[in-house]
C-alpha cells in the first residue's frame, strides 16, 4: 500500500510521482526519507519500498537514509509518473546490521545479494583460503586455477571469475593469504551491489579484510 505524502502541496501547478526505492539486487527499501526541494513536500517509502510524493513540474527529489548514499533525482517533463529509484548501499558488515535493525532491508533478504563470513570463524583450522571459501560460502564454485565463480558462467568468451579485493585493493591472486590472517570475508553476488568496483566486478566481488 502506498503511503500518502507527509506534506501536501497545492494541486495547481503540481504533479504526483509514484515510485519504489530499491537497492542491491532489486531489494525493496523501506523507511527512506524523500523530499521535494521546490514543492517542500515529503514522503517515506513503505515496507515494499513504495512511495507517493507531490512535487512541482520541475523539481528535485532527495532520497536519504542511514547506510545509503544520498541521491537526488531531477524531475522535469520527461520524468514518468512512476519511477524506480536505485539506491547505493554503503556495503560493509556493520551497515547490513544497521539496515536490518532500522527496517530498511528485511532479514530474509540478508543473504540474497550479500554474504558474510565473520571473524568468529576459526580460520586457523584451514590450510588455505580456498578451503575457507568452499566451506563457508557453499554457493561459490572454486576452480583449480584459483578462479571463483559466484553466480555460474555468464559468458562464453570472457572470464567468469569474481574480482578479489583485499583490504580495499584489487588483486588477481589470493593464494598468498594465510587463513589465520583473515579478519572477515564478504561476497557481493550481483553486479549492482558490486558496481562501485568498476567493470571488472560484473561477475561479483569477494572482499577480504585482513587483521592489522
Amino acid at each position: 500500500m502506498l503511503l500518502a505524502p507527509i506534506v501536501t502541496a497545492s494541486a495547481q501547478g503540481t504533479r504526483v510521482i509514484y515510485g519504489q526505492t530499491l537497492t542491491l539486487n532489486d531489494l525493496p527499501v523501506s523507511g527512506i526519507s524523500i523530499t521535494a526541494k521546490n514543492a517542500k513536500s515529503a514522503a517515506v517509502s513503505d515496507s515494499l519500498g513504495n512511495f507517493m510524493i507531490v512535487c512541482n513540474p520541475k523539481d528535485h527529489l532527495k532520497f536519504k537514509a542511514k547506510v545509503f548514499s544520498n541521491k537526488t533525482l531531477k524531475i522535469n517533463d520527461k520524468t514518468p509518473d512512476t519511477i524506480n529509484v536505485k539506491l547505493n548501499f554503503i556495503n560493509n558488515d556493520k551497515n547490513v546490521d544497521i539496515a536490518i535493525g532500522y527496517g530498511y532491508i528485511q532479514e530474509k533478504y540478508r543473504t540474497q545479494a550479500i554474504e558474510y563470513s565473520k571473524g568468529s570463524i576459526d580460520y586457523d583450522s584451514y590450510t588455505n583460503i580456498y578451503d575457507v571459501l568452499r566451506n563457508h560460502f557453499p554457493t561459490l564454485q572454486v576452480l583449480r586455477d584459483g578462479c571463483v565463480i559466484i553466480r555460474g558462467p555468464s559468458s562464453i568468451n570472457a572470464s567468469n571469475c569474481a574480482l578479489y579485493v583485499v583490504d580495499g585493493m584489487k588483486t588477481d591472486k589470493i593464494d598468498y593469504i594465510t587463513p589465520s590472517h583473515i579478519k572477515d570475508i564478504s561476497v557481493l553476488k550481483d553486479a549492482s551491489s558490486a558496481a562501485i568496483y568498476g567493470c571488472e566486478s560484473s561477475n561479483g566481488v569477494i572482499l577480504i579484510n585482513l587483521k592489522k
